[in-house]
């Protein structure tokens, strides 16, 4: 597992990089609920322009315990941004995720994993769909919400996000 996440953490790294003399980069953190996780969650975010409308999102979220499982997942995401007004952007959003679940508890269930052990962990890919909007409070400051549907197996949920950006 360990392998998957850092192979994943390195492709994204690089796909990020590969770009980073040009466009406007932004690094920030959000409040989100998992409707799988039954649970709010904090996270971090880095996202890049290639160009004024495409943008790359990498995120992180770690959801709070809930049922004896903790929550975590990873992901990156391709965002098109529709200018609707002079400070107000609309964007869809589609891309990948790494969920990722640690139950402390013996026999602990949750969307089919079934951790019949303390302490095992279980991660799995999938795919994001979703959209939002990001209102510039200033050049450096933006505010944001979306909402996007996580599709993967026996874990699959809708996660709302609120968070704030600083852009540079």
């Amino acid at each position: 597992m360990r392998k998957k996440i850092l192979l994943f953490f390195v492709m994204a790294t690089a796909m990020l990089m590969a770009n980073a003399e040009s466009g406007e980069w932004a690094v920030g953190g959000q409040v989100v609920y998992g409707t799988k996780a039954e649970t709010a969650g904090l996270g971090l975010h880095v996202k890049h322009c290639f160009t004024e409308a495409l943008r790359a999102n990498l995120s992180s979220n770690y959801y709070f315990k809930h049922h004896g499982v903790n929550a975590f997942d990873v992901n990156l995401e391709a965002n098109y941004l529709f200018n609707v007004g002079e400070k107000v952007r609309l964007y869809p959003l589609a891309g990948v995720v790494l969920g990722i679940w640690h139950a402390d508890g013996v026999n602990v269930s949750y969307g089919g994993m079934n951790f019949g052990v303390d302490g095992k962990t279980e991660s799995k890919f999938g795919g994001n769909v979703g959209g939002g909007f990001e209102y510039l409070v200033s050049d450096h400051l933006g505010l944001n919400a979306e909402v996007k549907y996580q599709i993967i197996s026996h874990a699959s949920q809708v996660v709302f996000g609120i968070g704030a950006s600083y852009r540079f």
